[in-house]
């Protein structure tokens, strides 16, 4: 555990030694903070309902910028291989590095607390409800991130690794749509399986469902295991 913990430590520093963290961070609190006032003081909205949908799609195209320099970095910087000759296992590797996102991704998230407090001066919000929809966007924020972590170990271009990982999320989140267009319940029925929106709004609902909780897991899981095995491939 303390060899995850310094790959931990070393994606943080990196991190925030580059632009990256702070564009990231400064571009979803803006965009959070204007479309929480557009729902609240223009629309009358004085839920976070909204604002949830909303900021999922941001972190949609967000997070790719975070993960994207997960393992694209090393091979540019011509690290990788140091990195695999070290006395480190891949899949602590791979851990270490998908903390030190998820670390950017809950900063993220807590940056958007400031938005409770009119919330609560103003209206009568679910608490339960605010809480299911934070929990319903890290855990799709940690999908996210473990396939934008794949998508990174298969490229040295960090800018194709974003652009390959944003359309496979944005399908991800769209896919719910072909139901509509399926005489088959069995496709039916996988396509709203496979949807990180029809997931995620059962969290901006308030409910917390087993069946969505593992799903998200589920993805991260095979995510991170696909990108333990190509990193002992690559060995």
């Amino acid at each position: 555990m303390n060899r995850v913990i310094a790959v931990y430590h070393k994606e943080l520093l990196a991190y925030f030694r580059s632009p990256i963290a702070y564009f990231v961070v400064a571009v979803f609190l803006v965009g959070t903070g204007y479309f929480f006032t557009y729902n609240m003081f223009l629309s009358g909205s004085a839920s976070m309902d909204e604002t949830f949908r909303n900021m999922g799609i941001l972190i949609l195209t967000l997070l790719p910028l975070v993960s994207m320099r997960l393992f694209s970095g090393e091979y540019s910087g011509r690290t990788m291989e140091l990195l695999v000759t070290l006395p480190l296992k891949p899949w602590e590797i791979v851990l270490g590095k998908f903390l030190g996102a998820v670390t950017i991704l809950l900063l993220m998230t807590a940056g958007t607390f400031i938005d409770l407090v009119p919330l609560y001066l103003f209206g009568n919000p679910q608490t339960t409800t605010i809480v299911a929809g934070y929990i319903g966007f890290i855990l799709l924020g940690m999908a996210c991130i473990a396939v934008g972590q794949f998508f990174s170990a298969l490229t040295q271009n960090q800018i194709v690794a974003a652009l390959i990982t944003v359309p496979v999320l944005l399908s991800f989140w769209f896919i719910g749509h072909l139901q509509n267009f399926q005489a088959s319940y069995a496709l039916r029925s996988l396509f709203g399986y496979l949807s990180f929106a029809l997931h995620f709004a059962d969290f901006v609902q308030g409910l917390i469902r087993s069946e969505a909780v593992l799903f998200y897991l589920i993805v991260s899981a095979i995510a991170l295991t696909l990108n333990t095995s190509y990193l002992q491939w690559r060995r």
